[in-house]
C-alpha cells in the first residue's frame, strides 16, 4: 500500500482540502491518505471554527483514510517547531511513505535545496544572517537575504509564500529526521493562503471563515457539497466569545511566570499586561501589541499561549503519543500495521496510555483546553 501523508488544519475543510486529497490518489496513485490534524487550536494563534471532531467527519466523507491529531501544545507553535512535532509524529508512525503539502511553488527539487540549506547552515549562511540580524532586521527578512546571497532571488522569492514557508520547514524535518518519508509539493490553486474573499468554488480558509462568521451564504460555494448539512448543524466557535476570559486571565498574570510562556521575549511580557489593562478584546489586545519585530500571528500565538499557560518547556517536548481521531475501513487497515510499526504509543483514548505519566500528563492538559474551547 502507497501511503501519502497530509499534515493540515482544515479549518474548515473546504474544496481546495478535497482538490489536494483527488489529486494525489487520482494523479500521484496513493492508496491511502492520513492526516495529521491539528486538533480545537490553529498554528495561527487561534481556536478552530468548527471543533475537531466535525473537521474529522469533513475529511472522512472527502477522501481522508485516517485522521490523527496534533495536540495544541505541538500545533500552536512557529512554523519551524509546529512542522517539527507534526513530521516526528508522521515518521514515528512506521506507515507513511509520502508527506503531500500544497505549496505556492510546486518544485519539490528547489524547496529540498532551500530545506538543505536552512537545516544545516552552513558557515557562509550563518555569517550573512548575523550580519542582517546585526543590522535590526526580522528574522525572516534576514533570512530572506541571508538565502538570496547563497542561492540568488528566486530561491528567497520562494521561501515569502507562506504555504511555502511551511513546506521548507516540513523538508528540513524530514532531513534532520533522516526519515525515508518522500516530500510531495501539490501547486496551490486559484486563491491566495490569506485572501479574505470568496472566489468561486476554491477560495482561502480565511475567505470561508470570515465568510461564515458572518453569515454569508457564499461560503457554501466553496466548500464540498456533500458536506453542506454537516456544517450547518455544527456549533461556530469565535475567540471573541472568550475575550473577557483571555484578558482576565493576562491581567492576572505575574510577570515572572509570562517570561516562560512559548515563544515570548524581550521583556514583551510586561507590555502583555499593560496591553491587557486596555484592551476589551483579543483581537485588540493584539493590535495594542503589535510592533515590526513581531508578526502578528506570533502575537496571537503568544496571547492564546499566556491563556493557556502553553511554556517553552511545552515547545521543547516532542509529542509522546499518536492520537486517533477516527478511520474508515482502509484507515483500520493502517492502524493494523502502525501497532507493529509505531514508535510513539497509539492512543484512541485515555486508557491506551495510562502507564506512560509524560504522555498522560498531555492527553490531560488537552482536555482541559477542550472543555475551554467549549466555552467559545
Amino acid at each position: 500500500m502507497k501511503v501519502c501523508g497530509i499534515i493540515c488544519e482544515y479549518n474548515p475543510f473546504h474544496n481546495g482540502h478535497k482538490y489536494q486529497i483527488d489529486i494525489l490518489k487520482q494523479n500521484y496513485g496513493f492508496d491511502a491518505v492520513v492526516c495529521l490534524m491539528s486538533g480545537n487550536y490553529t498554528q495561527r494563534g487561534d481556536i478552530a471554527i468548527f471543533d475537531k471532531n466535525i473537521r474529522t467527519r469533513a475529511a472522512l466523507k472527502c477522501g481522508a483514510d485516517l485522521v490523527l491529531e496534533l495536540p495544541a501544545i505541538h500545533a500552536m507553535q512557529t512554523a519551524e517547531v509546529f512542522a517539527r512535532n507534526a513530521v516526528y509524529i508522521l515518521s514515528e508512525s512506521g506507515i507513511i511513505d509520502y508527506l503531500a503539502f500544497g505549496a505556492e511553488c510546486a518544485d519539490t527539487s528547489i524547496l529540498k535545496k532551500i530545506a538543505e540549506l536552512l537545516a544545516f547552515e552552513p558557515a557562509r549562511f550563518k555569517d550573512a544572517l548575523k550580519s542582517e540580524l546585526d543590522f535590526g532586521k526580522p528574522f525572516f527578512t534576514a533570512r530572506a537575504v541571508a538565502v538570496e546571497r547563497m542561492l540568488g532571488k528566486s530561491a528567497a522569492e520562494i521561501i515569502a509564500g507562506p504555504n511555502n514557508i511551511l513546506a521548507v520547514e516540513y523538508i528540513k524535518s524530514l532531513l534532520r529526521f533522516e526519515s525515508g518519508i518522500e516530500p510531495v509539493a501539490v501547486k496551490r490553486v486559484y486563491s491566495e493562503h490569506n485572501d479574505n474573499n470568496i472566489s468561486g468554488e476554491i477560495s482561502s480558509a480565511t475567505a470561508v471563515r470570515e465568510a461564515l462568521y458572518s453569515g454569508d451564504d457564499r461560503a457554501y460555494d466553496a466548500l464540498p457539497q456533500n458536506l453542506i448539512r454537516l456544517y450547518k448543524n455544527a456549533d461556530i466557535h469565535n475567540i471573541e466569545n472568550l475575550n473577557a476570559a483571555i484578558i482576565s486571565k493576562i491581567m492576572l498574570s505575574d510577570p515572572k511566570n509570562l517570561k516562560d510562556i512559548s515563544d515570548i521575549g524581550e521583556g514583551l511580557e510586561n507590555k502583555l499586561i499593560s496591553a491587557a489593562c486596555a484592551s476589551h478584546s483579543f483581537f485588540e489586545l493584539c493590535e495594542n501589541i503589535k510592533s515590526k519585530r513581531y508578526a502578528h500571528s506570533r502575537i496571537r500565538r503568544i496571547v492564546l499561549s499566556a491563556f493557556l499557560d502553553i511554556t517553552k518547556k511545552d515547545a521543547a517536548t516532542p509529542p509522546q503519543y499518536i492520537k486517533i481521531l477516527d478511520f474508515n475501513d482502509t484507515g483500520r487497515e493502517l492502524l493494523h500495521r502502525a501497532k507493529k510499526a509505531s514508535a510513539l504509543p497509539l492512543a484512541k483514548n485515555r486508557n491506551s496510555i495510562k502507564n506512560l505519566p509524560s504522555a498522560l500528563k498531555i492527553w490531560d492538559r488537552e482536555l482541559i483546553f477542550d472543555d475551554i474551547y467549549n466555552l467559545s
